[in-house]
């Protein structure tokens, strides 16, 4: 082999290792959306519960570009099959995902690095059994077609209720 073929052969290698780091950055750009959902909140005002059973859905761009959430969802799966193929078997629209007396929060533009927080309230006539273990939190943004989801974790027993007394 001459020269010019391991240069031929050194220039094939880092052109292929250019391409596959081209990839990379453009599956990885874009908003990267973290969620998290935390059911049973309280809010404390003034001494008083001001509200109760809440979940809580925070939202945090890691991403280096905007991007606006439009909606907050809760979605039930009843098997991994439906999860997997994102068919829900029920959907509930949170219209207004802050306290009442506060100024909306949907649409809201999520900078780079910020966060977002909407609240719904745990009302099984409302929204569905939320505890159950197969609620998601979802949220639907402008840059995507499908929403980032959320699992909303199962009840736990209560300790304290099934503590017997001495």
């Amino acid at each position: 082999m001459s020269v010019a073929d391991w240069i031929a052969i050194y220039a094939a290698i880092v052109a292929t290792g250019a391409l596959f780091l081209e990839l990379r950055r453009w599956f990885e750009s874009g908003p990267n959306l973290h969620m998290r959902a935390t059911p049973n909140m309280m809010i404390f005002g003034n001494g008083t519960v001001e509200a109760k059973d809440l979940l809580r859905v925070t939202v945090t761009n890691r991403g280096d570009a905007p991007t606006t959430i439009t909606n907050l969802c809760l979605l039930e799966y009843d098997s991994a099959w439906r999860r997997w193929r994102d068919k829900p078997t029920r959907s509930f629209v949170v219209p207004h995902p802050q306290l009442p007396g506060y100024p909306p929060i949907v649409p809201h533009v999520l900078k780079i690095g910020e966060q977002w927080t909407g609240l719904a309230h745990d009302r099984s006539d409302v929204t569905g059994d939320i505890q159950s273990g197969t609620m998601y939190a979802a949220v639907y943004t402008t840059d995507r077609e499908s929403p980032y989801l959320a699992h909303i974790p199962k009840r736990k027993p209560d300790k304290l209720a099934n503590a017997t007394k001495i």
